[in-house]
């Protein structure tokens, strides 16, 4: 009975997040832009750098299977952050659902309805552009579940930066630190593989690599080897993710109850 309340709020969210289209036309013109701009930077750099190995053609789907990933998060940090600063959450607390666990099933109904819109953007705007279609069937279905793992990982930590909101007054600093972390240490704009190679172990310490440059590398030279290795990365974090997320939770509601809020 509980699991049908938290499929009914994911089913909300994806339905009210697909008939948002004045909200997905602008993600598709932004991720478009996206595209071009940085496909033209990737051939200045493939040209300079001389380290990819990448075709042009690969070096577009590279960057166009980050982008529909980062674009298709919801910014969940922000939900939790105003229902932490105008008090609303002492209204959602004494509801017959968890609080965390309805945020997260709202969060997973919006990032799917958007990756199946963005997707569809993606993967037509990118085979147009390149003129070509580098996947088998078994690099595409890989390429969708580990994108949504990848995505469902995005709302996790987002969750977690929104819970810092118990103790300071404006998550945004911390998102901007972990979205340039994210753009730095994923691959977004240039692969790990161009990077000296203490940046390169240091990024493997961590869950970006495996949310973007990785996913995407591996979509373009499927091995499955390596995508079971990935999946299991992406399982890893998300498994951390969810255990910090109920960490900061309870000692946040603790605050709460201290203070009397």
């Amino acid at each position: 009975m509980q699991n049908n309340k938290y499929l009914a709020i994911f089913r909300f969210a994806f339905i009210h997040s697909l008939k948002n289209t004045k909200a997905l036309i602008g993600l598709s013109i932004f991720l478009i832009t996206c595209l071009l701009i940085f496909a033209h930077l990737w051939k200045i750099a493939a040209a300079k750098l001389g380290a990819v190995d990448l075709n042009p053609s690969q070096l577009l789907w590279y960057i166009a299977l980050n982008e529909w990933v980062l674009i298709s998060l919801p910014d969940t940090q922000e939900d939790i952050e105003e229902d932490l600063r105008s008090g609303r959450l002492a209204y959602l607390l004494p509801r017959p659902v968890s609080y965390l666990s309805s945020l997260f099933a709202e969060g997973l109904g919006t990032l799917s309805a958007r990756l199946v819109f963005l997707g569809v953007i993606t993967f037509l705007f990118t085979w147009v552009r390149a003129g070509a279609f580098p996947f088998g069937w078994g690099a595409l279905a890989t390429a969708l579940a580990t994108g949504f793992l990848a995505g469902t990982v995005g709302v996790i930590f987002k969750m977690a930066i929104g819970l810092s909101a118990f103790w300071i007054n404006q998550v945004e600093p911390f998102h901007w630190i972990w979205e340039k972390l994210l753009f730095t240490l994923g691959g977004l704009m240039l692969p790990l593989a161009i990077y000296p190679e203490w940046m390169q172990k240091a990024a493997h310490y961590t869950p970006f690599p495996a949310m973007l440059g990785d996913r995407s590398a591996l979509a373009i030279e499927m091995s499955w080897p390596a995508a079971l290795s990935l999946a299991a990365a992406l399982l890893f974090w998300g498994a951390l993710g969810l255990a910090l997320i109920a960490l900061l939770y309870r000692k946040g509601l603790r605050i709460i109850n201290i203070e009397g809020g």
